[in-house]
């Protein structure tokens, strides 16, 4: 099975299917933190550039009669410096991957962004052919957090560099935007929780498959090699936080069997937690969604 590409049918109302929007280079210090290379090298590998390779993952949910895309990737409308810089690879696989499972970008009914820096919002938006920015989904409504919004659109120095008007501004302006302000259920088998660690107000989507939850963490934990407590990414604003929201998170995760789903990992789609009382959580079983369900 391929599972970019696979739909589950989980006797239920809720279905998914993994979406893949590319990949891109990130420096492998970035991803880890304060982690010694001569320990995550150890994980991943880094080219000679100390850079690693990142997936851009998104997922469809079909909740009822709703189409929910989450995430959208870095997209097309990138200059090809930007590109370049950042080792994009395949950032038009988004709609490919979309028609693969069997829909148009006009099928979508609605967006979650869980924070809006490029490498996730922007398949957003669009060029058209007359050079116009323009929203990729037309019938569908965009969500993020109102406390994220609010960060974008008054960016700090350190995080301005990871927003682009172009990827924010057409959909606020095309009357698509909707701004959550707290947390809970947001649609049937979706459940949003909002974290403040890696930036003010990211959103980590839960999906319940029959009687399995399945949590998109993002940036909460990029990687399967992101999951040990103080494996953090240096471009956390708030390390400390988001170290905290981790192990409240995945001590929930793991007492309740979750399946985390990664958005960076290349080689690992999910992982399921163990806990070890002077580490915290760590990693158990690793693989593709469709081994977990």
């Amino acid at each position: 099975m391929n599972t970019k590409y696979s739909a589950y049918n989980t006797m239920s109302n809720i279905k998914i299917h993994i979406i893949e929007a590319g990949t891109f280079l990130c420096d492998g210090g970035g991803i880890f933190g304060g982690v010694p290379k001569l320990l995550w090298s150890r994980q991943v590998k880094a080219d000679e550039r100390n850079l690693i390779k990142l997936s851009m993952r998104c997922l469809l949910v079909e909740s009822g009669h709703r189409k929910v895309l989450i995430e959208t990737g870095a997209g097309t409308k990138l200059n090809k410096k930007f590109i370049e810089n950042n080792g994009i690879e395949n950032p038009d696989q988004l709609i490919d991957s979309l028609a693969k499972a069997g829909f148009s970008p006009a099928d979508i009914s609605d967006v979650i962004h869980t924070h809006l820096h490029w490498d996730h919002c922007g398949g957003g938006t669009q060029l058209s052919p007359q050079g116009m920015v323009t929203t990729t989904f037309p019938n569908a409504k965009y969500y993020c957090s109102r406390t994220q919004w609010e960060n974008a659109s008054n960016a700090n120095v350190r995080e301005s560099d990871a927003y682009f008007d172009d990827d924010l501004l057409p959909v606020f302006n095309n009357g698509q935007l909707e701004l959550i302000d707290s947390e809970g259920e947001f649609f049937e088998g979706i459940e949003i929780r909002i974290f403040n660690g890696h930036t003010p107000g990211m959103i980590v989507p839960i999906i319940t498959v029959v009687n399995t939850k399945i949590a998109y963490v993002n940036d909460l934990a990029p990687m399967v090699a992101n999951v040990p407590l103080k494996w953090i990414a240096a471009y956390d604003l708030f390390p400390v936080t988001a170290m905290e929201e981790k192990e409240l998170f995945f001590k929930e995760a793991f007492e309740n069997n979750y399946i985390l789903f990664f958005e960076h990992d290349p080689l690992y789609e999910c992982c399921t937690l163990k806990w070890d009382e002077r580490k915290g959580p760590l990693p158990d079983k690793k693989g593709k969604l469709d081994s977990f369900l």
